[in-house]
């Protein structure tokens, strides 16, 4: 959706992001915000997987009959994306609506894009009811705008790794001690697998400061393709989204909706719930549309984001074709140079694309090598795919969120 209103809201802020809870607490006091009015809530946090774990809890709450609403950033396609009512995207009116409505109240007053767009969201749940609200933090945790919220709350995270280190700090700790921050005395929290360094830390944080999680590898485990308990082991194997670190993100969600559920938590309901996780972007097969149609040699399509590392790694795991040819794409401010070089001995071509972003990866950021090479935009890409590919041949799309994005509309027009 095109609307004035998007590029107005950017203009309210100088910088990309400046965390702080002072200008959104100001706003919603404004709007007469009333967070004892939305629906039970489950905060999730972490470096990689929030979206995939949020996309499961709310698939197995689903389908034991609550209703769910979702927000979370960035997105794909469409602005609307970001805030789900009732699992569904927003429609235009209302999102307009509720953007218009802040703006208004706001008056002009300094607020980033991403504080205004998420009291907009809150508004829109606290004035539609449902039996949860998935939050995702955008970034950090402890300044991050989903953060205002003061009740009780479940809160849990997902694996920490090195990200954004230009505002949440250069080392997994200082990360970890952001992220953590969404925990308070009310919140009912749990921790996925981490690193040492970041699972030692967690440990001290908890003691600390006097509160309790539950925690992978301890309360549960996921064992190759099982999710363990106490009291239940449960095959992942019906999982829909693809990967095998989707196993821990599943594991995660089922060890929320077990505390959530309680006595209603039903084995059965979770496998169906499993088979019917949609999350676009990850590890997706692309099954129809341009891409099919463009690319004449090949037996199969992916996209997958990963915009860090060990996004990267996790990446690189689920590859099952040596005949393989990547096109990717990445923000300047990561750590690209360090993540062609894990991709380089995996595919027979590299071909790097700019994206459509003020601060995309430009041709001459990048060190070309015989596998390495640029393509000025995804058509040449494909151009170039074709060239080179053979009838055996995958094709992956993949590196930043908002190239993943671009992709998708690629392959939505006619």
């Amino acid at each position: 959706m095109k609307d004035p209103i998007f590029s107005r809201l950017l203009e309210l802020h100088p910088k990309f992001s400046d965390l702080s809870l002072i200008r959104i607490k100001k706003l919603l006091k404004k709007l007469k915000f009333d967070e004892n009015k939305l629906p039970n809530i489950i905060h999730i946090a972490g470096t990689n997987g929030k979206g995939s774990t949020a996309s499961i809890i709310k698939s197995i709450l689903n389908q034991h009959n609550l209703t769910t609403h979702i927000y979370t950033t960035p997105h794909l396609v469409k602005f609307n994306e970001r805030i789900q009512l009732y699992s569904n995207n927003i429609s235009d009116k209302l999102l307009l609506h509720y953007l218009y409505l802040c703006e208004k109240i706001n008056d002009g007053k300094l607020i980033t894009y991403f504080e205004i767009t998420t009291a907009a969201a809150l508004i829109a749940y606290q004035d539609h009811p449902a039996d949860y609200l998935i939050l995702e933090v955008g970034l950090g945790g402890r300044f991050d705008a989903t953060n205002i919220i003061s009740k009780k709350k479940y809160a849990a995270i997902t694996p920490i790794s090195l990200d954004h280190q230009e505002y949440l700090g250069n080392s997994l700790t200082k990360i970890a001690y952001e992220k953590l921050n969404i925990f308070n005395k009310k919140s009912i929290n749990f921790i996925n697998y981490q690193k040492p360094t970041v699972k030692e830390y967690a440990d001290e944080f908890i003691k600390k400061n006097n509160i309790k999680a539950k925690k992978a590898g301890v309360d549960w485990e996921v064992k190759n393709t099982l999710y363990i308990d106490n009291k239940h082991s449960i095959n992942l194997k019906s999982l829909s989204l693809k990967g095998y670190y989707q196993y821990e993100n599943a594991g995660l969600a089922i060890a929320l909706g077990k505390k959530i559920l309680g006595k209603n938590f039903d084995i059965k309901l979770i496998q169906k719930a499993l088979k019917k996780v949609h999350w676009p972007g990850r590890f997706q097969k692309i099954t129809k549309g341009k891409l099919k149609t463009k690319i004449k040699k090949s037996e199969s399509i992916y996209l997958d984001g990963f915009h860090n590392i060990d996004g990267a790694k996790a990446f690189i795991k689920n590859l099952n074709n040596k005949n393989s040819y990547l096109v990717c794409s990445f923000l300047n401010n990561k750590k690209f140079q360090a993540i062609l070089g894990l991709l380089q001995p995996h595919f027979k071509k590299i071909f790097v694309v700019p994206m459509n972003e003020a601060n995309s990866i430009q041709k001459d950021d990048i060190k070309k090598t015989k596998t390495i090479l640029m393509a000025k935009n995804i058509s040449d890409s494909i151009t170039k795919i074709n060239i080179h590919s053979e009838n055996n041949s995958y094709v992956y799309f993949g590196g930043s969120l908002y190239f993943i994005g671009e992709v998708l509309k690629f392959n939505q027009k006619s």
